[in-house]
């Protein structure tokens, strides 16, 4: 299979399962007020209303089944192709996510029970998460040793640590209707307005000194290569890395984070598919050559593919229908994953609908049934129900182990990261602040000093 037929049938995977969702979420049209102008009978003022149609990004990842393999001739049609690869079972979405946000310091929680990031690949991200934990509690309890209900099995590593790995014969693909914000975007001016929070891709190539009104998804260089996310032009910075670099990490380090290393080994990207904004060199030096330097020259080359199927809800695809003023970046995003009962909808951070008390003032997390799968405190949670049906405990005899600490057990994670993170290009990664990571799997904030 060519790189071009493979990219257009993962990107066709992810879009196809994005339609199929219901519209709870989505990018829609909205009537938005543009003045108020006093009228002369009455003198009441009136609002002279716009319609504007929203846009947005979606990213998801695809699990490739290569044990069966799609043969087609020439002379098959291309939907002759198309049905062969949905019989065979070869491509799946397994997450998915859209957004454009990004929460501010001082909106962020220290309960994790809310996002910070609500870019449409941490989403994904985050739902795949979940799709992992799912399918490790399958295994664990069906006690399958070839794994065949899962996309995991035993790890043959031969320590006393068992671990968990993705199937050999799987492959894992990220798709993303737009260049990832950050270094691997070219440097284009967005056709959005600036208080829209989301914009065109991030232009990456400069520093960015000054949080630019004309440009809201410009990402603020740190040091060496690594970028913030700016979230509103005009609003305080965030504490979120563009997705460059986190997509970078993922590659270097595996897509499943700190927490899941302690059952699961790595578990790498085989690729990523781009749509729009896409640059061949751009891309590949910021997800490839910049790792180099800490995972070596040659390994961890995830392939970078490129993409013409089309989002209907894209940027690109919204300026072909109308006009530059009458579209505005989405506010709500959705996530998605195999085996959910639907998708889910949030906003700011929180599920849409969910009574979200300002961060400075929330003195308690939010109920379980208002906050989403995919924050860090369901995970955690999500992880160590899992953990109960494993042979290992150490982490269960401790019933105030919060997120970090949890995190920081899984040493054979958090040595390459270190490895990583020391490098040049990545010297400066802006960690997050202990305080939105000290808290337990109940949603306590043991943090002695909440003011931070």
């Amino acid at each position: 299979m060519d790189s071009d037929t493979l990219g257009s049938r993962i990107a066709s995977c992810v879009i196809d399962q994005y339609n199929a969702l219901p519209k709870t979420g989505k990018p829609t049209a909205k009537t938005v007020p543009l003045s108020l102008l006093p009228t002369s009978s009455t003198g009441v003022s009136t609002s002279v209303r716009k319609q504007k149609h929203e846009w947005t990004v979606l990213a998801g990842f695809v699990i490739h089944d290569t044990t069966n393999p799609t043969t087609t001739s020439d002379k098959k049609s291309q939907q002759s192709q198309k049905d062969e690869t949905k019989e065979a079972g070869e491509f799946q979405c397994v997450a998915l996510g859209t957004g454009l946000k990004c929460q501010h310091r001082n909106q962020l929680s220290r309960f994790g029970d809310s996002l910070h990031d609500c870019h449409a690949e941490v989403i994904a991200r985050r739902a795949l998460l979940v799709f992992f934990i799912q399918q490790l509690h399958q295994l664990i309890l069906s006690q399958s040793k070839d794994g065949c209900n899962s996309v995991f099995e035993k790890a043959s590593t031969g320590d006393s640590n068992q671990r968990f790995a993705l199937r050999p014969c799987l492959r894992l693909y990220l798709y993303t209707s737009q260049c990832p914000c950050g270094s691997a975007s070219p440097n284009t001016e967005p056709d959005t307005d600036a208080d829209s929070g989301g914009g065109a891709a991030a232009s990456a190539l400069a520093p960015a000194p000054k949080r630019r009104k004309t440009n809201p998804n410009d990402c603020s260089e740190i040091s060496g290569s690594v970028q913030l996310k700016p979230g509103r032009a005009d609003s305080i910075p965030t504490l979120s890395m563009s997705c460059s670099d986190k997509i970078a990490r993922w590659n270097a380090l595996g897509v499943q984070g700190g927490l899941l290393s302690n059952i699961l080994e790595p578990v790498h990207m085989a690729g990523i598919v781009v749509g729009d904004l896409f640059n061949h060199d751009l891309i590949d030096h910021a997800l490839n050559q910049r790792i180099t330097a800490s995972v070596g020259a040659g390994k961890r080359q995830c392939e970078i593919l490129c993409t013409s199927e089309p989002f209907e809800r894209s940027q690109s695809e919204m300026l072909k229908r109308y006009e530059p003023d009458d579209i505005i970046t989405a506010d709500a995003s959705v996530y998605w994953y195999a085996g959910a009962k639907s998708s889910v909808a949030l906003v700011n951070g929180s599920k849409q609908g969910a009574k979200v008390v300002k961060a400075k003032l929330a003195t308690a997390c939010q109920p379980p049934k208002q906050r989403s799968e995919i924050c860090k405190l369901s995970l955690f949670a999500m992880y160590r129900t899992t953990l109960a049906q494993y042979t290992r405990s150490d982490d269960l005899e401790d019933t105030q182990i919060t997120y970090r600490q949890a995190k920081a057990r899984a040493s054979d994670y958090q040595k390459p990261k270190a490895e990583l993170l020391s490098t040049d290009d990545f010297s400066g990664w802006v960690k997050c602040p202990p305080i939105y990571e000290s808290f337990t799997a109940d949603g306590i904030s043991i943090h002695l000093n909440p003011s931070e």
